[in-house]
């Protein structure tokens, strides 16, 4: 994608944020992705409160809770085929762009390792908190609230305030852009 174009995409996707407030839904929707058990490690993924503004974009929010089960599973094969090919994750810590498929799961295998089933800190359930997705024709804009509670020898709860921009190749939307900056929580 030209340089012109994804400057272009992201200030459109920075405008929508902006533009878009979600109205509080005074019920709650949980979803499950993978429930858990008392002998099971699988991590528990819910959506919780979802705001779509309109049919597609809750196939949008949709598709950010599937992406999130196969990432809980360590799937980085199927998670990839929802990266867009020049994909792109802001690194908070460096302040540096990582750009393009192959370097954003080296990135996402290298911070997960531990957090993996049956790593060291295992996250055992991940709560996206009221995402609200605004589609505007191929491009979408997702914002969050995600909260992680991790397990193992130091267990601990993380908190994200995240924005993803998804484009729509065919009938399938793709991640293009994340950004986000995982704190711990008391």
């Amino acid at each position: 994608m030209p340089t012109t174009k994804l400057t272009n995409l992201l200030s459109l996707s920075l405008a929508i944020i902006v533009c878009a407030i979600p109205v509080k839904s005074a019920e709650s929707e949980s979803m499950k992705a993978c429930p858990t058990g008392s002998d099971s490690h699988e991590c528990e993924i819910s959506v919780v409160n979802p705001h779509p503004a309109c049919i597609e974009s809750e196939r949008v929010i949709d598709t950010l809770k599937h992406m999130a089960s196969l990432l809980a599973k360590g799937d980085f094969e199927a998670y990839s085929e929802y990266l867009a090919d020049g994909c792109t994750t802001f690194d908070e810590k460096t302040h540096k762009l990582i750009a393009g498929k192959e370097a954003v799961i080296a990135d996402l295998k290298k911070r997960l390792y531990s957090a993996a089933p049956d790593g060291r800190e295992p996250v055992l359930t991940l709560t996206i908190e009221e995402p609200y997705a605004k589609v505007s024709g191929d491009v979408a804009v997702v914002t969050f609230k995600a909260v992680k509670e991790l397990g193992g020898a130091h267990p601990d709860r993380e908190v994200v305030h995240a924005t993803d921009v998804f484009v729509k190749h065919g009938d399938k939307w793709q991640k293009l852009h994340f950004r986000g900056k995982w704190k711990k929580v008391s």
